[in-house]
């Protein structure tokens, strides 16, 4: 297969900050030859490294973990991942290597690249910029391998032009400095979204779009300075924390087989439904702090500053710029229907931030507590096998036609 065009996001920054967390926190998937390789490799050196370092799951080889979650490779004296530092950065597993780039296939004969925002370094913006490591992440993609890109029914009948200029305004829209609050740039998004899937049978014609598109910006702008009205009701409010609850699960919690920990998962999923118990059955970075005493609902005494909010924005600008929010990075839905899901991405933020802000007793969101957020969310946009069922769609579609009743029920900032 030839190789790709790549494009890799201008807006991240990314280098690694030897935390360890993702060798603590993934089940990590291998290749049966890299199981083969990795056993080779562990035999021609004599070593004190663990020579039974596969656990399979539902047949597949994963790396082991200890009981505490850790890799069975991770020196939890030093953080640092001990295949890595005996054998070398090349002979590790695809996915270590790979980690926090999410490489996906766009259009035809191209690729894109952005950085995992469940990474640390990657909410704290630190290190190089992502294109400094292109040669890196184009020999990630050669590994990889891509079939075809975006399908006729996943661009809806949109060519590459459309999709620029489209993607172009929205852009512009998140770069709006005139917009005084996160809560307000926000819902200019949801409105220009609106806007934009209702004239998308005219997506064809370049020159009305081109003529229509800043006209759309504009009235979304003017609108997010007006908040509706009406709040959410009792069902609203149940079916949101079911869904932030499902958004909330870890991939270690999906996969651990077994009746016992299914009906911990299904209990855990039932308290915090009811907004009763705690999150961090869902996963061990959770606040383990009820969601009755720290709800999700209802704003703090003391809104938010706009500079919090940093990484949430960098979340969605990446996002649009390499088009990775529909197609193969989104569940292989449709242009507009990703579209519709980057943006419901803010409630579930700003109700994950919320709940983190008030767990540890703070009168307003501060930005550790939008980077906690962001990473829970973008954890499993696209990615949860959970999340993959339709009924998720129907919600995502319920409550963005409730906007403004959700925002009011969450408190705006």
């Amino acid at each position: 297969m030839a190789e790709r065009n790549l494009q890799i996001t201008e807006n991240q920054n990314y280098g690694c900050i030897q935390c360890g967390r993702c060798c603590r926190r993934f089940h990590v998937l291998m290749s049966e030859d890299e199981v083969e390789r990795i056993t080779r490799l562990l035999k021609s050196r004599p070593n004190d490294l663990p020579t039974e370092f596969v656990t399979r799951i539902k047949g597949r080889p994963y790396f082991a973990r200890h009981p505490n979650g850790a890799c069975v490779f991770l020196d939890e004296e030093t953080g640092y991942c001990r295949m890595h530092s005996l054998f070398g950065f090349r002979q590790k597993a695809l996915s270590c290597r790979g980690y926090p780039i999410n490489i996906a296939p766009t259009f035809e004969g191209e690729a894109s690249a952005i950085a995992r925002m469940d990474c640390p370094a990657v909410q704290q913006d630190a290190g190089e910029p992502l294109t400094s490591r292109r040669e890196e992440i184009r020999g990630l993609a050669r590994e990889l391998g891509f079939n075809s890109g975006f399908s006729r029914r996943e661009l809806e009948g949109m060519n590459r032009e459309a999709v620029a200029m489209i993607c172009g305004v929205l852009l512009e829209l998140l770069r709006e400095e005139t917009l005084p609050s996160p809560g307000a740039k926000a819902w200019a998004l949801h409105g220009l979204v609106v806007r934009l899937e209702k004239m998308k049978e005219f997506a064809g014609d370049l020159e009305t779009l081109a003529e229509v598109l800043p006209n759309l910006r504009q009235q979304a702008c003017d609108e997010a300075l007006q908040r509706p009205g009406k709040h959410l009701g009792w069902f609203g409010r149940v079916t949101f924390r079911a869904w932030l609850g499902a958004c909330l699960r870890r991939d270690t919690e999906l996969v651990k087989p077994g009746i016992g920990p299914r009906v911990q998962r299904v209990w855990a999923m039932l308290r915090t439904t009811a907004g009763f118990g705690s999150l961090r059955p869902l996963g061990w970075e959770h606040p383990d702090s009820s969601l009755h005493r720290c709800s999700v609902f209802g704003a703090q005494s003391d809104a938010s500053a706009n500079d919090a909010w940093h990484a949430y924005w960098r979340l969605l600008v990446s996002r649009i710029e390499t088009l990775q929010f529909f197609g193969v990075s989104y569940y292989d839905e449709p242009f507009f229907v990703g579209l519709r899901a980057l943006a419901m991405t803010y409630p579930l933020v700003l109700a994950a931030a919320r709940h983190h802000s008030r767990s540890r007793g703070a009168d307003r969101i501060e930005e550790q507590d939008v980077q906690y957020g962001v990473g829970a969310i973008d954890h499993t946009l696209g990615r949860s096998p959970l999340l993959h069922f339709g009924m998720w769609r129907t919600v995502e579609s319920f409550f963005f036609a409730r906007w403004g009743r959700l925002q009011n029920g969450l408190g705006w900032e």
